[in-house]
């Protein structure tokens, strides 16, 4: 915060120059606490001076070279990055918790009290990111030696290099034959109601097989599938068509400017825009290493957990699209329906089903647990690579009302009925309360 009232009105070279200058001597103090882990051996007392000294940086500077690599390979879409970053976050959480158990493990449970944290969480962050994305080899390794390298003790940094290897094969052997990469088959189906290829897409789906995959959290995908959506018949269903034929329409007279804007300033995906607000509360707020890493597991698991609840629901649904539901309404048994055999939706919509929304999803996902974490009632301002010049930033005065508001664009792109956004905000939140609820927990004083 000082940093940039500091530098506010500066030269771009000046405010770069300074930055740099500030995160290099968060590096340097945060070596010189790392010794104090020696203590943590034997005195509960310097367990908790320990978890207060290591500041967020290492979780935060993982998180985003992950995030980078993942962005840069598939921009997210194929569900590689989600997974890669939730293991990850879990790998450096069981390398934490072995120097001090401040919470239940994941995959990995060994005790290290005289491995160095730093070391520990910085080499099981690095194993897990090589194992998945293994020609990124030379970004990785001078990250982890840095951190590895704070370490002054060659006992305890060996040890700790130990603790983070072992932390990350145990999550690589968890996650191994998880079905994230199979990519199953799919028939089109005729007739009401049912899916069909929306332009420009030509007869291709996204990976139907993804449905099966194994969550972080719970056993069966279907777990938190919603309920179906109202028939073709009902008056919420013409209410709904109705709704995003005027709303979502490419040439809209009804939809505001600012509805216009949100639609495309939130078409960036939650582990964009939502992962960078959480590293800058993380930093911004200091939050302790092992609660910071912590937040940023719940948050990709709830990630992944809600794809694969989602994509569930896709796929067992089947629902049509506005774009082929407005184009053939009448034929869908529903008098109330008006036809337009020309309509354009403001964007073309993605290659899958349609209900539930996977964006409402991973919104109400990655806001619930941002909620949980600095309390939802947290005003905050935000940006996404896909913001419309006119509207660089938005204001939010909580994370749930952001999570409405981002479910809400993909009505205005014309992309996803009303109730598919309701219920995939309801799949979100129950997929991340699950998470939050069964997962990482926090350990007894006894345990500690």
């Amino acid at each position: 915060m000082l940093l940039r009232r500091i530098t506010a009105g500066a030269p771009l070279r000046l405010r770069v120059a300074l930055r740099i200058l500030a995160a290099a001597t968060t590096v340097v103090l945060t070596a010189a606490l790392a010794p104090s882990c020696d203590a943590a051996a034997t005195h509960p007392d310097a367990h908790r001076r320990v978890v207060r000294e290591l500041g967020p940086e290492l979780a935060i500077e993982w998180a985003q070279l992950a995030y980078d690599i993942a962005y840069g390979e598939d921009q997210f879409q194929t569900f590689r990055g989600q997974r890669a970053i939730a293991m990850m976050h879990l790998a450096m959480h069981d390398a934490l918790q072995a120097v001090v158990p401040r919470y239940e493990g994941y995959a990995y449970r060994g005790r290290a009290p005289d491995a160095d944290p730093l070391a520990a969480a910085a080499t099981a962050a690095y194993q897990v990111l090589v194992a998945t994305y293994a020609d990124h080899r030379e970004e990785l390794e001078p990250l982890r030696d840095r951190w590895v390298n704070q370490a002054r003790d060659d006992r305890r940094r060996a040890k700790g290099v130990e603790v983070g290897e072992a932390a990350a094969r145990a999550i690589l052997e968890r996650r191994a034959d998880d079905g994230w990469d199979v990519q199953g088959t799919y028939e089109f189906r005729t007739g009401p109601g049912e899916y069909q290829t929306t332009p420009p897409w030509d007869g291709f789906v996204l990976q139907p097989g993804f449905r099966a995959a194994k969550p972080f959290s719970f056993d069966d995908p279907a777990r938190f599938r919603p309920a179906l959506p109202p028939p073709l018949a009902s008056a919420d269903y013409a209410r709904a068509l109705d709704e995003v034929r005027v709303q979502g329409d490419s040439s809209s007279t009804v939809r505001s400017s600012d509805q216009t804007g949100y639609a495309l300033w939130w078409m960036e995906f939650a582990e964009g825009s939502v992962g960078r607000l959480a590293r800058r509360l993380l930093r911004e707020r200091d939050v302790d290493l092992w609660a910071a890493n912590r937040m940023l597991a719940h948050m990709f698991m709830a990630l992944f957990d809600g794809y694969v609840s989602n994509w569930d629901s896709k796929y067992e649904h089947n629902h049509w699209r506005p774009y082929t539901a407005i184009r053939a309404a009448d034929d869908d048994g529903n008098p109330s329906t008006v036809a337009d055999a020309d309509w354009v939706s403001l964007r073309a919509a993605p290659p899958f089903p349609e209900y539930a929304s996977a964006h409402a999803t991973g919104c109400a996902a990655a806001f619930e647990v941002m909620a949980q974490m600095f309390g939802n009632q947290t005003p905050f301002e935000n940006t996404t690579l896909t913001a419309p010049p006119e509207m660089p930033t938005r204001r939010f005065r909580s994370f749930r009302a952001a999570a409405e508001e981002c479910a809400d664009s993909r009505v205005q792109l014309g992309w996803h009925f009303r109730y598919a956004i309701r219920a995939g905000r309801q799949a979100g939140r129950s997929v991340t309360e699950h998470v939050l609820r069964t997962t990482l927990q926090p350990r007894s004083a006894r345990a500690r």
